[in-house]
Formats: structure tokens, C-alpha cells, sequence
């Protein structure tokens, strides 16, 4: 009876560590996920406009026209949220070889190799990473409308930490990320 107690306690303990990997887990793909869709915004060159109306007519039976950067435009967004997800092949799951913290990090950084890897321990996981891929894309199912209208809004101060704790509340409050 003492060792099925024992052995509760431990499968609690052990349940309880899974779902806090989790969550830091998720925190961290929605912080990279924002972050590549800001560097794809921004890779756009801000010269390129493209013209965009709503269904509303001006007092002469004209649609009312307006530009705006293509980055910006929501056809644009909607594209890059399409496909922003697979660059999460490129990214592996890691600790941090001072303090043990778990970062999800690209491999490569503009074609050369990440130079954080010598700071951390890659983690080995039995999915080859396949679920950075799954929990991103469950993010930007969740809040599609919401990223593309903040992405719009042209305010990206603090993106990451409105779009992940603000919005998704994956991220805690107090935590303070550093972007890769």
C-alpha cells in the first residue's frame, strides 16, 4: 500500500513537470513564431503599396480606395500566416548550459550557424521537433485575426509580449524574454 502511495506522488510530480515543460514549451514557440512573422514583415520593401477598398461607396456611388505598404495588407498577412509555421522545422528545442532554461531557437541566423548553440544543450525529443511545428499552428489558429490586426495596427512595440502574454497568454506576466 506504501509503494502505491509513493507511486502516485511521483506520477503527480512527474505530470506536474510535463505540463510546466509545456507551457514554458508554448511560450516559446508563440515568442519565435511572432518573431519570424515581424522578419518577414519587415523584409518588405516599405516602397511597395498596393491599393485596398472596402465594400462602401462615397457620396458619388465610388468605392472609397486607400494604399497602404503590402506588408501591412491583409492579404499579405494572411499569406505569411499560411506558411510561417514550417520555418519551425528549422528550429530546435533547448536549455540554456548556465541555468537550465528552455529557449526554442533557430539553427541558422542569416546562413551561418545560430552562435548560441555552443551555450546550450540540444534537447533530443522522439517527434524530431514535429510539435514546435504543431503547437505554432495551433497558436495562429487561435489568434489569426488578432496577430494580423495588431501586425496592421503598424505598432510593434513590445509585439511579442502583447501578442504571447497579453493576448495568448502563454507567456507568464513577469517574464522577461529576450528575443533571438
Amino acid at each position: 500500500m506504501a509503494l502505491s502511495k509513493y507511486l502516485y506522488i511521483l506520477f503527480a510530480l512527474l505530470m506536474s513537470c510535463i505540463a510546466i515543460e509545456t507551457s514554458n514549451l508554448k511560450c516559446e514557440v508563440c515568442c519565435r513564431l511572432v518573431e519570424e512573422i515581424q522578419r518577414n514583415v519587415s523584409s518588405v520593401d516599405p516602397s511597395n503599396i498596393v491599393q485596398v477598398s472596402n465594400f462602401r461607396l462615397d457620396g458619388s456611388g465610388n468605392q472609397i480606395k486607400h494604399t497602404i505598404p503590402l506588408a501591412r495588407s491583409q492579404l499579405y498577412l494572411t499569406e505569411v500566416m499560411d506558411s510561417v509555421c514550417e520555418k519551425m522545422n528549422d528550429y530546435v528545442r533547448a536549455t540554456f548550459k548556465k541555468n537550465g532554461t528552455l529557449t526554442v531557437m533557430p539553427l541558422l541566423l542569416d546562413g551561418q550557424m545560430n552562435p548560441l548553440m555552443s551555450e546550450v544543450d540540444v534537447v533530443q525529443d522522439s517527434d524530431l521537433n514535429k510539435s514546435l511545428q504543431y503547437y505554432c499552428e495551433d497558436i495562429v489558429n487561435d489568434i489569426e485575426e488578432d496577430l494580423i490586426s495588431i501586425i496592421k495596427s503598424g505598432n510593434d512595440n513590445h509585439i511579442v509580449h502583447s501578442i504571447c502574454t497579453n493576448v495568448m497568454q502563454l507567456c507568464p506576466k513577469t517574464d522577461n524574454k529576450v528575443e533571438l
